[in-house]
């Protein structure tokens, strides 16, 4: 997982298709150049690749970490292709990190979504469903005067 934000002159190193270097931001959208052209893309997608497709992507920071926040918001968890014996720390981990609200992937296995469920409990928060998603869950501080979260 990237903890750190981003900053101009930082590499995406992917395995497969090469590298991408950020130049520019503004408040919705990172500019990069990608096989000598410009591109962008919106911050919130930036990080929704970074955090889903994790094992594939790494980033080579340009500059000093000296000034450098952690990102904690807009964050989500991935658990495809995860053993449900190696869940039970990376969901701590995560839940350590993040700020909420955030999302952590599921899929289709209940298991993997009782899983969820337990360590979210045990730190006195709630989850639920995501409704356009069903293995999504989003995990929440206070309880919902909402009906349709569990």
């Amino acid at each position: 997982m990237i903890e750190y934000k981003l900053k101009s002159g930082d590499l995406l190193v992917t395995n497969d298709h090469g590298v991408a270097i950020l130049i520019k931001d503004t408040r919705t959208y990172w500019y990069y150049i990608y096989k000598e052209k410009e591109a962008r893309v919106r911050k919130s997608k930036l990080w929704s690749y970074l955090d889903q497709y994790s094992g594939k992507f790494r980033v080579q920071f340009g500059s000093s970490m000296k000034y450098r926040r952690k990102k904690k918001t807009g964050r989500l968890l991935d658990l495809h292709g995860l053993a449900h014996e190696s869940a039970d720390d990376k969901i701590r981990e995560y839940l350590n990190f993040v700020e909420l609200p955030t999302t952590i992937i599921t899929g289709n296995s209940e298991k993997m979504k009782g899983i969820v469920e337990n360590i979210v409990r045990e730190y006195g928060w709630y989850c639920s469903t995501d409704g356009s998603n069903p293995g999504q869950l989003v995990v929440i501080e206070k309880q919902p005067k909402n009906k349709y979260f569990s």
